[in-house]
Formats: C-alpha cells, structure tokens, sequence
C-alpha cells in the first residue's frame, strides 16, 4: 500500500496478490489518496497497538502461571515431607501408614 507520485498527481494504491503475483489496485487520487492512506495507516497503528497490548496480557499470566507451579511443587515436597515425618511411605503413588509389627 503506499502514495505514488505519478504525472505531477498524487494517487493511491494498494498492493493485492493475486496467485504468485502483486498487482496494484487503484484506490483513489489526491486529497481522497491522502486520505485513504491515512486512515490506513491509523488502523495499522491501531492493530499494533492491540497486538502489543495482547502481548503484555500473555506475559502476565504466564508469570502468574509460572508462580503458581512454582507454589503447587512446593506444597507437595511440604506435604511429602509432613507424611514422612507422621510414618508413613508411599505404594503405588499412594500414602500408606506404616505397620508397625508387635513383638510377643
């Protein structure tokens, strides 16, 4: 998309792939290609500037995310650990008390 300056005149095309090639489309000339051209570029700034905006929000979640897993492995080594301390071991991925064999 762009300005060109053709003839001693301003005018505006836009840039349109059809199969393998770019053709140019004429969009206007003059004050209405000036125009054209701005508003195009305002709705680009626009979309950039959701993009970035969608960008940041990623990044927090994902350090929120990242926080989060920290904190759940964590609290599982301090629950395993409390669980060896009150006697019992792990069978199967399962918390078994400890038998305790009575001498006669």
């Amino acid at each position: 998309m762009g300005l060109e300056w053709r003839n001693n005149g301003l005018y505006y095309y836009e840039k349109k792939r059809v199969g393998q090639k770019v053709v140019s489309v004429y969009a206007g000339k003059g004050e209405i290609a000036l125009l054209r051209y701005r508003l195009v570029l305002l709705d680009q700034q626009e979309r950039e500037r959701e993009r970035f905006t969608c960008e940041d929000e990623i990044r927090r979640y994902r350090t929120a995310d990242e926080m989060l897993n920290q904190f759940c492995e964590e609290a599982d080594a301090v629950e395993d650990a409390l669980f060896l301390i009150n006697g019992y071991h792990q069978h199967s991925r399962t918390w078994r008390r400890k038998r305790i064999h009575k001498k006669n």
